[in-house]
């Protein structure tokens, strides 16, 4: 299930794909278009809803305090989080949530949308009792920078179930033949957020750890 699919089937929950909602229910520093920052600073600016995913239209953007111009409307600022990315797959088992599964993601330092990496970790953090609410979905993807959630998905992660992932994006086709050589097995999954990307993933270099 995509998230299209999943918004249409949770319609009582669809607030959670709201990244504005969730940034201002867990506090962080944030607002909408036409709202100032009141601090200089980095922020990330990206659509306050995306459900074509691939973090199409998020950007890290310098915005000075009381400058309402830099973000366009149906855009939202937020924050600059450092450190590194997680994705995350969390079961409802009994009374809590669990997670199941966890990838570190290593992207590009200029555009937030282009990873070069994804490698299983044991990075295992708790979400709180505010997730409950989503209990019925049974399994649901967090994405974290470092200890900060920062998407909420009503679905699981929708990459190959492999220990490391290798985003082949387009004009990077002559890297397949150098990953096969170091053991590494070529996934087609062509995706470029509904063509909101400016550049498509063609699919993915996949291999489990040991192999």
């Amino acid at each position: 299930m995509d998230d299209i699919q999943a918004y249409r089937k949770y319609p009582e929950l669809t607030n959670w794909y709201n990244k504005l909602w969730l940034s201002e229910k867990l506090g962080y520093d944030c607002g909408p278009a036409s709202i100032a920052p009141t601090r200089s600073g980095w922020y990330v600016v990206r659509p306050i809803i995306n459900l074509s995913g691939m973090g199409a239209g998020a950007k890290k953007t310098w915005i000075e305090a009381g400058d309402a111009k830099k973000v366009p409307l149906g855009y939202f600022w937020c924050e600059w989080f450092e450190g590194r990315q997680y994705s995350l797959t969390y079961e409802w088992k009994g009374h809590w949530w669990n997670a199941v599964s966890s990838w570190e993601g290593i992207k590009d330092e200029e555009n937030l949308s282009k990873f070069h990496r994804w490698e299983r970790c044991d990075y295992l953090p708790e979400i709180d009792i505010s997730f409950h609410e989503l209990s019925r979905v049974r399994k649901i993807n967090v994405e974290f920078i470092e200890n900060h959630p920062i998407e909420v998905h009503l679905r699981t992660s929708p990459n190959p179930d492999y220990d490391i992932l290798i985003p082949i994006w387009l004009g990077e086709e002559n890297l397949v033949d150098k990953y096969e050589k170091m053991g590494y097995s070529y996934i087609h999954a062509q995706e470029n957020a509904d063509g909101f990307l400016d550049i498509t993933r063609m699919g993915f270099m996949v291999k489990n750890k040991g192999e």
